[in-house]
């Protein structure tokens, strides 16, 4: 039987996050019996049925006020993280016997240094995926947030130094984030394993009056739609929009009045003094006409880490693209004339002189998906799972 520990809900495949879950969990049925034990930090969206058993732990941090506060100080929220660090203590020390009945300890992540020492007290293999080097996403804030640089290199420094150490594999996104933690955390290159995150998107399904009812109610009629589609509550996304908000909607408000910035995602809440050319969605269930109606993505990210999937979402509906180093780390775009990688400074010039281009089938263009299908995490998984029982076999 193999655990999975991580964030949850991981149903609500409302992030990356969860979606890669999702597809890894899929990947280790094909092995194995799978128990989740996840923590919800958002609230859950009611019982579902699943193929795995599961177990929920309620680790919401409700409060606003002092914590809203601290967010936006130092880009994340230490009184929800003791809250959930409280929580994951609670749940791993109750299902000890789990964890000892267990073939091996899937951790989804660094935040979970209970998990990593119970797994390892009970004698067994600990195999953490990272979704992206924490550390490495900190030290982008060096230039424009020094006191989020500072905190977050001392609170995930220390936090990811000691996951690496005590895991018995470690999953990464991209080569990038391998030789990253190679230099930073002196991790022996043999722990690691690139699993690339999964691409897994259907033709669009969207009518022309949808599109056009959606165009209404956003106020996006015979506008050119410039588009940001993540979850908001995430530290890069949120920085990204900050940067949306404060710089790029000022300085385009009268120099191209028919551009609008439409934000899609969760979140929106947390953002105030919105410019007239900037349109929050909040969260759609459907995100089909959202992305219908785009004429380019735009991803003007000077923090990130991990292979962000929204890039892969927008590249699979061949969505023109602009987006920054960090937007399309761990993602081929060499030969893609749809992807414009540039500067952050660059994004005014570049959307003032951006022309639509005709309207065309919304359909997947499969060289951007080859990649990152649920196959490739699959035929990965089983690579590391046979590499696994080897060695346990040799021991």
């Amino acid at each position: 039987m193999i655990t999975v520990i991580a964030l949850g809900p991981v149903e609500r495949n409302s992030n990356g996050y969860s979606i890669r879950i999702g597809h890894l969990i899929d990947a280790l049925l094909r092995h194995d019996k799978v128990t989740l034990m996840e923590f919800h930090i958002t609230e859950p969206r009611g019982p579902v049925e699943t193929k795995y058993a599961r177990i929920e732990y309620d680790a919401v941090y409700r409060s606003r006020g002092a914590g809203d506060m601290l967010f936006r100080l130092l880009t994340f929220n230490p009184l929800a993280q003791m809250k959930m660090q409280i929580m994951t203590l609670k749940g791993i020390w109750a299902n000890r016997a789990l964890i000892r009945s267990s073939d091996m300890v899937f951790i989804e992540g660094a935040l979970f240094p209970f998990a990593i020492l119970m797994s390892k007290f009970l004698g067994k293999r600990v195999v953490m995926d990272t979704h992206c080097v924490n550390l490495k996403l900190g030290s982008d804030f060096k230039d424009h947030n020094r006191t989020a640089y500072v905190m977050r290199c001392l609170t995930w420094g220390p936090l990811e130094y000691f996951a690496y150490r005590l895991s018995d594999n470690i999953i990464f996104v991209s080569d990038n984030e391998v030789s990253f933690s190679e230099r930073t955390f002196r991790m022996p290159r043999d722990k690691a394993t690139v699993i690339p995150n999964v691409l897994d998107i259907p033709p669009l399904e969207v009518t022309p009056e949808e599109m056009d009812g959606f165009r209404e109610r956003y106020g996006l009629k015979d506008k050119v739609v410039a588009t940001f589609l993540g979850d908001l509550t995430s530290v890069q996304n949120k920085d990204c929009v900050d940067l949306i908000l404060g710089e790029l909607a000022s300085d385009l408000e009268r120099s191209r009045e028919e551009l609008r910035f439409l934000i899609v995602g969760k979140g929106a809440e947390a953002f105030d003094n919105i410019p007239s050319n900037v349109v929050f969605t909040g969260y759609l269930d459907k995100i089909d006409p959202a992305i219908a109606v785009t004429d380019v993505f735009v991803a003007p990210m000077r923090v990130g880490a991990g292979t962000k999937t929204k890039v892969l979402l927008f590249m699979g509906y061949r969505k023109p693209i602009m987006t920054t180093e960090v937007g399309i780390e761990g993602i081929e775009v060499r030969g893609r004339e749809d992807v414009m990688v540039i500067g952050v400074e660059d994004f005014p010039n570049a959307l003032r002189s951006f022309q639509p281009r005709p309207k065309r089938d919304e359909s997947i263009c499969p060289i951007s998906g080859a990649g990152y299908s649920p196959e490739v995490m699959s035929s990965k998984v089983d690579e590391l799972l046979e590499r696994i029982y080897r060695e346990a076999g040799s021991a």
